[in-house]
């Protein structure tokens, strides 16, 4: 009989915080962790709400997310991402194409 192992059960935590991001920051391994900075990009933000946008003002990238993962974390993240990344192309290259099921 072939040894299976069970997959751990996901408890979800309601209470999580989600952070939204439109830019990697940076993303680095110091030999222990790869560590992810994540930052939403903000074209303006008034300080009054009658203020109206300023031209040429640059843009301000503010950090919303530090991520810490473990290597084989890593692993799977980039696994998961790739996977994303294939569907997306699948279904931008044939119109009517099904997404694909989560692995």
């Amino acid at each position: 009989m072939a040894d299976t192992q069970q997959k751990p059960r996901i408890q979800d935590d309601a209470g999580v915080l989600e952070v939204y991001g439109n830019k990697v920051i940076s993303a680095a391994f110091d030999g222990g962790a790869v560590l992810i900075t994540i930052g939403t990009t903000r074209f303006f933000l008034p300080e009054r709400i009658d203020d109206a946008p300023q031209q040429g003002q640059q843009p301000v990238i503010h950090v919303t997310a530090r991520l810490a993962l473990s290597p084989p974390a890593a692993v799977e993240l980039g696994n998961a991402l790739n996977n994303i990344l294939r569907a997306m192309t699948t279904r931008a290259g044939a119109p009517g194409t099904p997404p694909q099921k989560p692995s």
